[in-house]
């Protein structure tokens, strides 16, 4: 019950923090999309697109993912270290730490119990589940919820700062629509046309993921409970 009733503003997420976290993170948001947009297009006039389309195992989905995850997260280290600040203000942390592996891979099992009952444990069911449990579901959440959430928090204050961060989320989804979709602006924006999570819905999943994060205080529980929920 003290779990339920715990506050989605915890001290300890916001700790060594700072205005200039904010402005770092403001700027990060902005350099994310536009590289995002580059590597999005380079893959597609590249060989990797028609490989990934007419891959049955999906293997050249997990390379796929390495290439466009990798900036992000090698950027968000560096402000780390830059910042002089440990990991555990990005949400891995030991607290919470076994709880969320645990309370993941039962989440995982369940969900996907049928599916092993069918097929086993093949190639392409572990590489559907590395890629949408690691390159989705952590990703997003080491960037949305660990990084992005508690700086725009500190700098512009709980909802201004959970708002900003939850349109991010589901901005983030919107390169993929225009590039390998061909979908335009207005389509997503206005008419809501998208394939993926939308503005709104992302700042409804925000809430909803960042309620899973504050009830341990480690990210890798929203991780797991994303990637799973988005595992086809």
């Amino acid at each position: 019950m003290n779990m339920i009733k715990k506050s989605m503003f915890p001290a300890e997420i916001f700790d060594d923090l700072d205005k200039k976290d904010t402005i770092i993170a403001l700027i990060f948001i902005l350099i994310y999309i536009i590289v995002d947009f580059v590597i999005l297009y380079l893959v597609k006039f590249s060989s990797l697109f028609y490989l990934m389309k007419n891959d049955k195992n999906r293997s050249y989905r997990l390379l796929f993912g390495l290439i466009t995850d990798m900036p992000a997260f090698l950027a968000v280290f560096l402000i780390l270290k830059c910042r002089k600040q440990y990991i555990s203000t990005v949400g891995i942390r030991k607290k919470g730490l076994k709880s969320s592996i645990l309370v993941g891979i039962i989440f995982l099992l369940l969900t996907r119990l049928q599916f092993i009952k069918n097929t086993g444990i093949s190639i392409i069911f572990m590489n559907k589940t590395l890629f949408y449990i690691f390159f989705v579901g952590f990703y997003e959440e080491l960037i949305c919820r660990g990084f992005l959430w508690p700086r725009l928090v500190v700098g512009l204050g709980r909802i201004w700062g959970t708002v900003i961060s939850g349109l991010f989320f589901g901005m983030g989804h919107v390169p993929i629509d225009i590039v390998f979709n061909n979908k335009t602006f207005f389509d997503i924006v206005i008419l809501g046309n998208t394939s993926n999570t939308n503005m709104g819905g992302g700042l409804l999943g925000a809430l909803f993921f960042i309620y899973i994060y504050t009830r341990n205080d480690n990210i890798l529980l929203p991780s797991f409970i994303h990637g799973i929920l988005d595992l086809k």
